[in-house]
């Protein structure tokens, strides 16, 4: 039975179609292009062969390219001026209030990302925690320990859990553990996917909660 919620967050709580993912993208490719040294065509070619293989730029950084100042990484890719690309929604706290469920919030990013964001939202207090990459030695989602040291924080389990999420490959390693997962899908890129796999598929955050009634025998 569903008792809990684990929510990503970038792309998960607000649209995908922001300027917020441009954003953050388009500094990614920055920076990879400037450690590597090489032009960004090459920067954004290198990471799309390379990243699917790791949970993240940065953890690809790290492993093969031996990027040791992370905090650097993050200043660059969430400086503090990203907040202005996100469009402010009044309707997200009463809505995720009204799911009437615990929620712990996962992200791949840096606390100064989601907090900013959070705070952004009113919604930091919701939350039974907030755990992101650094809390996880940088062996985030879709890491198999990511998932459940997190929820052992909020001793919460894996079986009570249904994890949302925007990424397939995280939605594919929560899974892998047995969980329960839908992922948050604005274009609609993974509808078949979703189905051939059997996890959730929403549009918008806003979606979630239609989908667990239609879903009430998982639902406690």
């Amino acid at each position: 039975m569903i008792q809990h919620l684990l929510l990503d967050m970038d792309n998960t709580l607000y649209p995908a179609s922001g300027k917020m993912d441009a954003g953050i993208n388009s500094r990614m490719q920055r920076f990879v292009a400037d450690f590597l040294g090489v032009p960004l065509e090459e920067a954004i070619a290198l990471r799309a062969q390379n990243v699917p293989n790791f949970g993240t730029t940065l953890e690809w950084l790290k492993a093969r390219h031996g990027l040791v100042d992370q905090e650097n990484y993050f200043n660059a890719v969430h400086p503090e001026s990203e907040i202005e690309e996100l469009q402010f929604d009044e309707n997200l706290r009463p809505y995720l209030l009204s799911l009437g469920f615990p929620m712990t919030l996962l992200t791949n990013a840096p606390m100064s990302h989601a907090t900013r964001v959070l705070d952004f939202f009113n919604i930091t207090d919701i939350f039974l925690g907030v755990f992101d990459l650094t809390f996880h030695e940088g062996k985030g989602k879709p890491h198999p320990d990511c998932f459940r040291n997190t929820l052992n924080e909020v001793n919460k389990t894996v079986e009570e859990t249904l994890f949302v999420d925007d990424h397939p490959k995280y939605v594919r390693g929560y899974q892998a553990i047995g969980g329960r997962a839908v992922i948050v899908d604005e274009h609609n890129r993974h509808s078949t996917l979703a189905q051939t796999e059997g996890f959730g598929h929403i549009h918008s955050i806003y979606e979630l909660k239609d989908w667990l009634a239609t879903h009430a025998g998982f639902v406690q």
